[in-house]
């Protein structure tokens, strides 16, 4: 008999995959971590019964999330990730020849043990000497991060519902943390979830970015993993215009260009009533 494991997008929609079998299972102080072997998209993390990221098609979440901001800031020598516990984002960001310096913040250690073990194609970079590994709550280490430290910072993490750690992630006092920390010319992106199940996540995070940043941003891409296959990501900038790749990739990439990064902020009408008119009027 077939295994399966199903994730409720909403109260009327659900997601299958179809499994072979479990690799792991373990629950932390914050939340139940499970890998799975997809049939379809092979090793697969899964936190609170929601899927995060699998082996089959992470490129185009985590080359989105990491090469726009990237491309898009001058020199992008110091990054701060919040989350990732998965190393994913951390191995694109670190192919960019003008990283230096990566200091990866994830708070929950049973994450990254995880992934070490199961998706090896994940955490390669989790040794390189330029990255920092802080097992620490991301929301308490900017609290003691200096003013202007970083160039750009990612926002890796899972969506704010429940109780679940990725709550405080998407608050007002979170984002003012987020300016604080970042350089006078530096920019940061976080993931802003599905537009067609939870529309009230990228309206409410656009509405504080826009008020707390000189520029704000979206742009979107399709990542077959999540409900509805549309996702989203929400920028905030002091300076540089996200919607404007500085540069093309000068390595092998499986999703990003500077095309598809420059037709990623062109939004459908539905995404354009989600977010501030100000956003809308310079995406238009």
């Amino acid at each position: 008999m077939a295994l399966w494991f199903e994730e409720n997008a909403s109260p009327a929609h659900s997601l299958k995959w179809k499994i072979k079998r479990q690799l792991f299972s373990g629950q932390s102080r914050f939340q139940h971590v499970q890998v799975l072997e997809t049939e379809q998209f092979g090793p697969s993390l899964v936190l609170d019964g929601i899927m995060q990221t699998t082996s089959g098609d992470e490129f185009i979440y985590h080359e989105m999330l990491g090469y726009v901001p990237l491309m898009a800031h001058p020199e992008p020598h110091s990054v701060l990730i919040i989350g990732g516990g998965d190393g994913g984002l951390a191995r694109d960001v670190l192919k960019c020849p003008q990283v230096k310096q990566v200091t990866l913040v994830e708070i929950d250690p049973m994450v990254i043990e995880a992934a070490r073990q199961y998706l090896p194609t994940h955490t390669v970079a989790l040794d390189d000497p330029r990255l920092t590994l802080v097992e620490e709550d991301g929301n308490l280490f900017l609290d003691r991060a200096a003013p202007g430290t970083y160039d750009v910072i990612l926002v890796d993490s899972t969506d704010p519902e429940g109780t679940g750690p990725g709550l405080v992630l998407y608050t007002p006092e979170f984002h003012q943390k987020l300016y604080r920390a970042l350089k006078s010319d530096g920019l940061y992106v976080q993931q802003t979830g599905a537009p067609f199940y939870n529309p009230e996540v990228v309206s409410m995070v656009t509405q504080d970015v826009a008020q707390k940043f000189a520029i704000c941003r979206v742009y979107w891409c399709t990542v077959p993993t999540y409900p509805g296959g549309l996702f989203t990501f929400t920028a905030g900038s002091k300076r540089y215009d996200p919607m404007h790749p500085l540069r093309e990739v000068e390595w092998s990439t499986r999703w990003y260009t500077k095309k598809v990064h420059e037709m990623a902020f062109t939004l459908p009408p539905y995404l354009g009533e989600l977010v501030p008119d100000a956003v809308k009027s310079a995406q238009a």
